[in-house]
């Protein structure tokens, strides 16, 4: 009986230490080692706001003129000029291409059509 008691107190005394080696080995235990809890969906929804916004640039301005042999054609003019004489459909696009030596405009519209404008 008396090897049954100092048996369980040995027990005991190495429960006791493995509990205080587990508790020191926690609190010395490094920031990055020990376990976080991760945020909440809310925490993450908010942060999310606070990122600002990237900013869409807005493309610039293009004002094109021709000029050659003494003539002087803008793009406004090139323009009006394949409205002026289409006749099909509406124009959703458009593609310009300028021939001095041909003295001609030719266009493309909505990537099928084509034609063209003298000069």
């Amino acid at each position: 009986m008396a090897i049954l008691k100092k048996t369980a107190k040995a027990e005991q005394a190495v429960a006791v230490a493995e509990a205080a080696v587990k508790s020191a080995a926690v609190e010395q235990a490094p920031a990055a080692v020990k376990e976080e809890k991760p945020a909440s969906k809310t925490t993450r929804k908010a942060s999310a706001k606070k990122a600002p916004a990237a900013k869409k640039t807005d493309a610039p301005k293009v004002s094109l003129t021709l000029q050659y042999l003494g003539k002087e054609l803008t793009q406004e003019a090139m323009v009006e000029a394949v409205k002026a004489q289409w006749t099909g459909a509406d124009i959703k696009t458009l593609a310009l291409y300028v021939k001095p030596e041909d003295n001609a405009v030719y266009y493309v519209v909505n990537g099928e059509s084509t034609g063209k404008i003298e000069l």
